[in-house]
């Protein structure tokens, strides 16, 4: 019961209080005193208003170093997904070179081992036999050198071939990342 009572004059006393110090922009300034009675003009009373809807939930809490952390992976992947693409682009590149290098080099063989069948020729039309018979030797192992040569270059261009449709795949890995 007393605290009851404790509580209602709190109230009334603060409601008094907070009352009489406030003063609203569109309330009139209070009267001049004057040297007569003084009326106590009640301030107007306020219409009721309605409080303030609670703001919205936060939306998912999520540790900003922990979305920092997500966003440097995905940038890491992209770049390392770039980076290989050029690297299996220059491997495609340098096996092509190769596969080239080795094709030039059947060539030559071959070009040279019809040298020595000529050589060969021109010595059996001089009458040399032995002559003859060892150049046309030398000119079929140059031969076979040469096809030997020959399927190594195919190897080579399969292999270039390969690292050209790997490069592609990663080039292509590539652009979805950066989407």
């Amino acid at each position: 019961m007393r605290n009851r009572t404790y509580l209602i004059a709190s109230l009334l006393l603060s409601g008094c209080l907070v009352g009489g110090r406030s003063t609203s922009p569109s309330a009139p300034p209070p009267p001049p005193p004057s040297g007569g009675a003084t009326v106590v003009v009640p301030p107007p009373s306020e219409p009721a208003t309605m409080p303030a809807p609670p703001p919205p939930p936060p939306e998912e809490h999520r540790n900003h170093g922990q979305a920092r952390s997500e966003e440097v992976h995905e940038r890491n992947e992209q770049r390392k997904a770039e980076h290989d693409a050029e690297k299996a682009e220059k491997k495609a590149e340098k096996a092509d070179k190769k596969a080239e290098k080795t094709e030039m080099k059947a060539e030559k063989m071959e070009a040279k081992a019809e040298r020595t069948e000529a050589k060969a020729e021109r010595a059996e039309a001089k009458g040399q036999e032995k002559k003859a018979d060892k150049l046309e030797a030398k000119a079929d192992k140059q031969e076979a050198k040469a096809d030997k040569q020959e399927a190594k270059a195919d190897k080579q261009e399969a292999k270039a071939d390969k690292l050209e449709k790997k490069a592609d795949k990663a080039e292509q890995k590539a652009e979805k990342k950066k989407k």
